[in-house]
């Protein structure tokens, strides 16, 4: 009887070692909610563990915790999609992986997105083109026929008026007398002079 009492006090002592060996292995729970424009990570009863999350292939947190772990990301863009993963690297269990976790989602546009207008494209000012400046072309004056000098003035037919009389000049006959004495005189200077020279040298001579 002793024997029978103390065989099924050890079954019992080792169904609830077993139990309570199984009880913090059971106690793990992680749980992520994700809506418009956010992702909601909560886990619990965790001894110690590594969480990673990441929402649009970049790394939003990394870090160590004990026990449990919650945190909201937020303020995600409302009018486009989004990705995300929740990785859980539990440290304890067997081989160090037995209670490792890890999830993903996506998360639809909330709202549509405004469309950007599109700028209208300005018309470039018209410009006149400058006008050009035409060289000044002279006319040229072709020679005609008709001549151009001036008429050649015709002798008229009236009678010219009569020729004025010419003044009467002096006798001829008196102008050769006069000359002729002039010279008559004129010779006889001459003459006076040549003997007076003739004299003159013959004296010096016999002087």
């Amino acid at each position: 009887m002793k024997k029978l009492l103390a065989g099924g006090t050890l079954a019992v002592l080792a169904f609830g070692g077993m139990i309570a060996g199984a009880a913090p292995a059971s106690a793990h729970t992680p749980e992520v909610n994700a809506d418009c424009g956010w992702v909601d990570v909560s886990l619990r009863a965790y001894q110690q563990a590594k969480v990673t999350v990441v929402i649009d292939d970049k790394i939003a947190y990394e870090a160590e915790f004990s026990g449990q772990f919650a945190q909201k990301f937020d303020g995600l863009a409302l009018d486009a999609p989004h990705e995300w993963t929740v990785t859980v690297d539990a440290y304890d269990g067997q081989d160090g992986v037995q209670f490792d976790w890890s999830e993903s989602g996506s998360i639809e546009p909330c709202v549509e997105a405004t469309p950007t207008p599109e700028p209208t494209p300005s018309e470039p000012p018209v410009t006149e083109p400058e006008p050009s400046e035409e060289p000044t072309v002279e006319p040229t004056v072709e020679p005609t026929d008709e001549a151009s000098a001036a008429p050649i003035a015709e002798p008229s037919e009236e009678p010219s008026a009569s020729p004025t009389p010419a003044a009467e000049e002096p006798p001829v006959l008196a102008a050769t007398g006069a000359t002729v004495g002039g010279a008559i005189a004129f010779a006889a200077l001459l003459a006076a002079g040549g003997v007076a020279l003739v004299w003159a040298r013959k004296r010096m001579q016999n002087a």
